[in-house]
């Protein structure tokens, strides 16, 4: 298979400044949703999705608005692309009914390459906005979660985007991702796009996490420790951490519980044992709740939105999309209280 290189860069802010929204979304409050449902009706060219999950449902399901809105978009001559992940296992029903239904009004679909996980959840308009984040197209994600999704109106970050989906659609999966070594310029916006062995996550994170004077606030899905592999990535994020506490950082994370999935509960308590021990603050999120947002948030200046999850899995071998914006307090502060909000309502470290 041919290798191709896509440079990742960072967008400087001018003074203008870029339009930027976050979205974070709560099963009380749900900003996804109707945010993309609209996006993708102002749509005048085209429209691409890659989603980890999509799944449609009988009747008016969960998903009925952003399926109608893509399909409505494609009947009136936009050019619609989905991306879904296939899965080892190969798509369940409500996948395949999502795509039933897409294909047959126009939209064309594809079921990424089955040896490799597509994590990602992006959608980009016209190659000028993306929406990037936690969020899937699912009943579970879209009404019962706790997730964190960033809309940007920019045709630099559009056009990375764009062409990251296109080799994701022709199976090119074996792209090298260069990020310029920091310090990166101030104010500023790195894309991460993260082909397996990609690395950018991995190599982002741990920057931001050692940058940190004052505070970090930490909310995962999952954060996984391992004790056998001291050189996993994750292993250093979480090490980075410890040395931030013990620097006189204030280090807060807040974790899903993973009530449903042993192996998830296992894992974070594992990694919140290992945090508490060394000083960081540790909360669970509330029972009945899923926390699947994915973001950081660095002395209210700096913050990265993300579908990476800080495991080997999503740092080292699935297909990921992040954006971290640096030196934008206008965005880590709105997002610092929404931080603080759920950490109130959270279940403290045994």
């Amino acid at each position: 298979m041919k290798c191709f290189a896509i440079l990742v860069f960072a967008v400087a802010w001018t003074g203008v400044g870029i339009p930027v929204v976050p979205l974070g979304t709560t099963p009380e409050l749900p900003m996804y949703d109707p945010f993309v449902t609209q996006l993708i009706a102002s749509a005048e060219r085209e429209v691409l999705a890659a989603l980890s999950d999509i799944r449609a449902y009988a009747g008016n399901g969960a998903t009925a608005d952003l399926l109608g809105a893509l399909a409505a978009a494609a009947q009136r001559g936009i050019d619609v692309r989905v991306l879904g992940e296939a899965r080892a296992a190969g798509p369940g029903p409500d996948q395949r009914a999502a795509f039933a239904y897409l294909e047959g009004r126009g939209v064309a679909v594809r079921w990424d390459d089955p040896e490799v996980t597509l994590h990602a959840k992006f959608v980009v308009i016209d190659r000028r906005w993306v929406v990037v984040g936690s969020t899937h197209w699912t009943m579970s994600a879209l009404t019962r979660s706790v997730q964190l999704d960033i809309a940007v109106e920019d045709e630099q970050l559009g056009d990375a985007f764009g062409r990251f989906f296109d080799l994701l659609w022709d199976g090119q999966l074996r792209a090298i991702p260069e990020l310029s070594p920091p310090p990166w310029p101030r104010p500023a916006v790195v894309p991460l796009l993260d082909f397996p062995q990609g690395g950018l996550h991995a190599q982002t994170v741990p920057e931001m996490v050692r940058a940190a004077g004052r505070s970090l606030q930490v909310l995962l899905y999952r954060l996984t420790y391992y004790p056998a592999y001291a050189g996993s990535p994750s292993n250093l994020i979480v090490d980075e951490l410890c040395r931030a506490a013990a620097r006189g950082v204030e280090v807060r994370v807040l974790l899903e519980g993973g009530e449903d999935f042993a192996d998830l509960a296992h894992g974070n308590r594992v990694s919140a044992a290992y945090l508490a021990a060394c000083g960081v603050a540790v909360r669970w999120d509330s029972p009945g709740t899923t926390l699947h947002a994915k973001g950081l948030i660095v002395d209210d200046r700096d913050v990265l939105v993300s579908s990476a999850n800080w495991s080997y899995y999503s740092l080292v071998q699935n297909v990921e999309a992040g954006l971290a914006f640096l030196g934008v307090p206008e965005l880590a502060l709105p997002l610092r209280h929404w931080f603080d909000s759920l950490w109130d309502g959270a279940r403290p470290q045994p």
